[in-house]
């Protein structure tokens, strides 16, 4: 009798340990009585060439995002609709448009804080973003990301097409809609600390990868 017992105590913890593990997964999903938001996310460069069909280079997070309207009336889509937010550092950026990583102008960004406002220090050369970040417990003062055109790229045409195919499309729908965004992310993150920010007109939607 005393060994059943314990071994009901041990099954007990165990399943209460597993209970309040956080899960960690790189699809995530939130919704409110407007939306539905699915969003898959890719860190890894070699993974990312592969789902876009070209390589972007360095310094890109793919993000696959499905919107599924719930009303009887059209939601206005677009990719400025999300943002990615770094909860490690307050880093907070917009999707690039497919020309910023591609086209024959492109960006280059840097990363200044109040602290450095005469300092520069790259962040993905020749790619370029917009956006900013605010204060954060492992980054007391405000991140923001700052650009100049750099004219001298020659661009990828076949880059250019292929971001551009399969691209979030800017729309207004009643039907579920589907697409890539590409966002910039400054250094190396954990997936747990990485989150999307659904800010449009279907309301405020936060997507946690650790849930």
């Amino acid at each position: 009798m005393r060994v059943l017992f314990g071994s009901a105590l041990l099954m007990f913890a165990a399943v209460t340990l597993l209970a309040s593990k956080k899960v960690i997964s790189p699809e995530t999903s939130a919704s409110n009585d407007q939306i539905d938001v699915v969003a898959t996310i890719w860190l890894d460069e070699d993974e990312i060439a592969h789902k876009i069909g070209a390589d972007p280079g360095k310094g890109i997070v793919l993000l696959s995002v499905r919107v599924t309207p719930k009303t009887d009336k059209p939601i206005e889509v677009a990719p400025d609709d999300f943002i990615l937010l770094a909860h490690d550092d307050g880093e907070r950026s917009k999707p690039f448009e497919p020309a910023e990583i591609a086209g024959r102008g492109t960006l280059v960004v840097s990363n200044k804080t109040e602290e450095q406002k005469g300092k520069k220090t790259g962040i993905m050369g020749s790619f370029g973003g917009i956006g900013g970040g605010g204060a954060s417990p492992g980054n007391p003062k405000p991140t923001t990301l700052s650009s100049t055109m750099n004219t001298k790229s020659q661009g990828n045409d076949k880059l250019l097409d292929a971001l551009r195919a399969k691209q979030l499309p800017d729309k207004e729908s009643l039907e579920p809609v589907e697409g890539y965004l590409y966002f910039p992310l400054d250094g190396k993150h954990k997936l747990k600390n990485l989150a999307v920010l659904y800010r449009g007109p279907a309301g405020k939607l936060d997507l946690e990868f650790e849930h």
